[in-house]
């Protein structure tokens, strides 16, 4: 706990500057030197501090070096803090050590002990946190597939945030895949809702997790590359659709090139698709699929098959696009994106699902690109662009797959 004295000379006195009592609630801010001796200010601040701040002054967001010439609460407030110690007043003199220059309101050191303890009981809070979600998966690690459990690990244990998410979401996934393994413990398959449900276990707790639903639902389907419907959860309340052209066909459907067809997460967890292609384009709008399309002869010529991602690399995406690289004779992946900075990171996850398969990235004016790297630092050095804005035809698209 820190003396008011160690509070003010850490936080008010500047270098070669010292603080001195000279009254119950006054101090002075002096400066010696081997020949002068200088008042350049007082301090009001009072000798002992209450630690229990009230709520408007913590949600003024004050910082130890933080100053304010006026505050927006109330004066009798602000005198109640100044006796308290949440608040200390800093005036400034003139070179004259009289006149006031500058007249502040800062932190004191009884709002910076209750900062300064919340932190570290959050800190703390944090780590059981980390530590019962550890704890929940090496308990479930014979119930899910290993590479789920390796990524759920990594959240767990990384300082920072790979995905970039905030402490609030990092938050509430952590509690998502608490509640979510302790209900695998129980049962198979679960509806999304059910896992709030079963963790809160009071009136709204289903929706606790909603905010964050499509984001969570993702981040589980990167992991596991494939629909979250994999490892248990068979109902989000949404259907996932993928749409393509080509030949394709499951163990209960088949498809035909002449129009854009559909698929949806629950069909790719329960078949397993093929082509007769030989070239898969990636493409992330409907307007270059439902263009593609119409090319009947391009699509036979070329054995092509065109899958659209609508602007998202989901997991059904995922394991649909694997399931045909697996199974069929695919000897190119061609991957068309717009050309901006979210294109360069979906180009980037295409790639990572048909890694060290043959791939090219579709640039403008006839450019094509073997590496992403090199496509990626192209695409930063060129104005952004859509697809659509160089669409071209079959002449140009036959070009690409013979680059």
């Amino acid at each position: 706990m820190i003396t008011v004295r160690k509070f003010l000379e850490t936080f008010i006195c500047k270098a070669g500057e010292s603080i001195h009592p000279v009254g119950n609630q006054e101090w002075e801010i002096q400066k010696w030197t081997a020949r002068t001796f200088k008042t350049l200010g007082n301090v009001l601040a009072s000798t002992e501090y209450d630690m229990f701040p009230a709520k408007e002054l913590v949600q003024l967001g004050l910082k130890p070096k933080s100053r304010r010439t006026k505050l927006p609460i109330s004066d009798e407030l602000q005198s109640e803090a100044l006796q308290k110690g949440w608040l200390i007043q800093e005036i400034r003199f003139k070179p004259d050590g009289r006149t006031p220059a500058s007249i502040d309101y800062r932190m004191g050191p009884g709002l910076y002990e209750y900062e300064r303890r919340k932190i570290e009981e959050d800190l703390e809070a944090d780590r059981l946190l980390t530590q019962k979600l550890l704890s929940e998966i090496n308990a479930s690690r014979d119930r899910l597939p290993q590479n789920l459990m390796q990524e759920m690990e990594r959240f767990a244990l990384e300082e920072v945030d790979s995905e970039g998410w905030g402490k609030e979401r990092i938050y509430k996934f952590t509690h998502f895949l608490i509640a979510f393994l302790q209900l695998k413990k129980q049962q198979n398959r679960m509806e999304y809702k059910e896992i709030g449900a079963t963790y809160y276990r009071r009136i709204g707790g289903s929706k606790e997790f909603d905010t964050y639903k499509e984001a969570f639902i993702a981040r589980i389907e990167k992991w596991i590359e494939a629909p979250i419907s994999e490892v248990g959860i068979v109902s989000t309340g949404s259907i996932v659709p993928i749409f393509f052209t080509g030949n394709v066909t499951g163990e209960f459907s088949t498809y035909s090139i002449g129009v854009v067809h559909a698929t949806t997460d629950i069909a790719v967890s329960a078949e397993e698709f093929r082509t007769t292609a030989n070239v898969i384009w990636l493409v992330e709008n409907r307007a270059i699929l439902t263009r593609m399309a119409t090319e009947l002869t391009f699509l036979w010529e070329t054995s092509s098959i065109v899958l659209g991602i609508d602007g998202q690399v989901r997991g059904a995406h995922r394991k649909m696009i694997q399931q045909l690289c697996r199974n069929s004779s695919i000897e190119q992946i061609i991957i068309w994106v717009d050309y901006d900075a979210a294109g360069i990171v979906i180009a980037r996850e295409l790639a990572s699902i048909v890694d060290g398969m043959k791939v090219h990235f579709v640039g403008t004016d006839g450019k094509v690109f073997g590496d992403h790297e090199e496509y990626s630092a192209w695409v930063k050095s060129s104005n952004e662009a859509e697809q659509e804005m160089t669409l071209g035809g079959p002449a140009e698209w036959k070009l690409v797959i013979n680059q």
